[in-house]
């Protein structure tokens, strides 16, 4: 990248430099003198032409919406594709989660997302006994396509893209049936789900009718934001993720779809954690491996192919009941960190969130960071600002280097659906040293273990705030959620019609027992009535087993 005698010419003025440093920090404590990163990299106080000196600029980094996308997707960044803001919602029942979402809208959100209810889980009814105290509690309870409907009221589904966290294709199915219902072509929607891509049948059916009939909805998903969350490293956040992307690919190629069918639709649910710089670097080296592994070992010739689109939200872990308005300070600087990093679009946690779900007022705190950074700092102004730094093309390259040593290891295993233990194991390791290194006090969170104030004066103003009579109070959790969604459900089934869900029911099943895709009975078996629950039923008398359905292979546990 730098010629030859310009690097020859430094050497000797960093050799002095280094010497200077090593006399000023001789004094300094080992531990304080190196910084070791979030993912656990050692780096150096300064870096230099030196450091990324083998890096070839048109390769490797070249520019915004080029191949290796390292600096972006799109040519002028958020310039022509502004910054999505999409904050998670999920209040119990569906009209309250309906009211969240029209509350957020008026705040200048112009992307939705609704998480379910504790007890979707176990893809059980409302009424069922597994999910008694569940119903409601932590997201939306949602039974049967009224309730969909009923979340979806006076929401363009046309103009506002909607994010579902579930891997339910129950859930796809009541979207697609609204949308028929109001006469919308599927060709027109847009959004994306929480289908991780997992050796799963129903999986690939998501995966295989939209590529197929919903070309603008991203039906495949990463979920690498929990499993970060869970304590593994950037660089294996990077790596599990494509190598999971990788063997979801395989697995849609033998059921005959071309790669460029379906590839550019699966997208990346990320995580901003507090290294500043590592985040920055990690999307963009995400970006440059994801098109290198697609293009090179795949033969992708679709450009949309190679452009790794993320969603991502930050950091929860660090986000304290100690010193709650620090919460916001931290916040900011994740979303900092994303947004210089280029992602597509963004979840801000409320600073609250360590007490209960987001209030109103702290909701509509978590939209106004993003909107300050967007329209305040000049950060969106300039594509890929961070790029050209040393500091951070070093780390860039550092973790492609890292995140390509750990796939071809998971691919020597057999891939990310044989290696599903060891990545597991991986990531209880990972998750082990970051909490001894919190433990030992290598690590710092402020106003747990450094800076800790006996009397928390933000937790008094908190206290104050919650009893003043014109504030909202944090959202508690109320049993008669589940009695309303009980009677929900119950005048759903009285009021169906038993003899045209009985023949939707049997076309499902057959379809299910001749290996057809599901999704097209199960749109018309919602419509006549059918339950959540119901359909779980169905997917395990016809699989003769308990949960999901069939494996393509046996994973003894999950990534999330």
């Amino acid at each position: 990248m730098f010629k030859d005698e310009l690097i020859k010419e430094l050497e000797g003025i960093q050799e002095r430099y280094e010497a200077e440093i090593s006399k000023l920090l001789s004094n300094v404590p080992e531990t304080e003198r190196e910084h070791i990163t979030f993912s656990g990299l050692s780096v150096k106080p300064l870096y230099s032409p030196k450091d990324i000196a083998e890096i070839d600029f048109s390769k490797d980094i070249s520019f915004p919406g080029h191949y290796p996308f390292t600096r972006g997707l799109f040519p002028a960044g958020y310039h022509t594709r502004g910054l999505h803001i999409r904050q998670v919602t999920g209040l119990g029942t569906a009209e309250e989660t309906n009211e969240r979402w029209k509350f957020l809208l008026s705040r200048g959100a112009n992307a939705l997302s609704v998480v379910p209810d504790d007890g979707s889980g176990n893809r059980a009814d409302s009424d069922d006994e597994r999910v008694r105290g569940m119903v409601g509690k932590g997201g939306v309870a949602m039974d049967t396509l009224y309730d969909y409907e009923t979340l979806f009221d006076g929401i363009d589904m046309r103009k506002y893209p909607v994010h579902m966290i579930t891997y339910n294709a129950f859930a796809l199915a009541c979207y697609l049936a609204i949308a028929q219902k109001r006469g919308i072509d599927f060709k027109e929607l847009r959004g994306s789900m929480s289908n991780s891509i997992r050796p799963e049948i129903e999986c690939l059916d998501i995966m295989e009718y939209c590529a197929r009939n919903v070309p603008l909805f991203n039906a495949g998903y990463l979920d690498m934001r929990n499993v970060r969350e869970g304590g593994c490293t950037a660089t294996q956040e990077i790596a599990f993720g494509v190598a999971c992307a990788m063997a979801g690919c395989d697995a849609l190629i033998e059921r005959g779809l071309p790669i460029d069918d379906f590839l550019h639709r699966i997208t990346w649910f990320v995580n901003a954690s507090p290294e500043f710089f590592e985040e920055v670097a990690k999307f963009r080296a995400l970006r440059r491996v994801w098109a290198k592994i697609f293009k090179d070992r795949y033969g992708a010739q679709d450009p949309r192919s190679l452009m790794c689109r993320m969603h991502c939200q930050i950091y929860a872990p660090t986000l304290t009941r100690e010193q709650p308005f620090n919460n916001l300070i931290r916040s900011t600087v994740y979303a900092m960190a994303a947004i210089m990093g280029g992602v597509q679009s963004l979840h801000v946690n409320s600073f609250d969130e360590a007490y209960a779900i987001p209030t109103e007022f702290s909701a509509s705190l978590s939209v106004r960071t993003q909107q300050i950074i967007d329209l305040e700092t000049g950060i969106t102004k300039v594509v890929d600002p961070m790029g050209g730094s040393y500091y951070v093309e070093w780390l860039t390259n550092k973790l492609e280097g890292e995140a390509l040593d750990i796939i071809d290891t998971i691919q020597s295993k057999g891939g990310a659906f044989k290696a599903w233990e060891w990545m597991c194991n991986e990531i209880r390791n990972a998750a082990l040293k970051n909490q001894e290194e919190f433990d030992a006090g290598r690590r710092s969170l402020v106003g747990v273990n450094t800076l800790v104030e006996e009397d928390d004066i933000q937790m008094r103003a908190f206290d104050t705030l919650q009893k003043h009579a014109d504030f909202e109070a944090l959202f508690e959790y109320s049993p008669s959620v589940a009695e309303k969604q009980i009677a929900r459900l119950n005048k759903v089934r009285r009021e169906r019609d038993n003899g045209k869900l009985a023949r939707a029911k049997q076309e499902l099943i057959n379809t299910l027992t001749d290996e057809r895709n599901m999704v097209p009975p199960l749109i018309e078996a919602v419509k006549c009535g059918m339950t959540r629950g119901e359909f779980a039923q169905i997917k395990s008398e016809v699989y003769n087993q308990p949960g999901e359905g069939p494996y393509l292979c046996s994973p003894t546990s999950v990534l999330a």
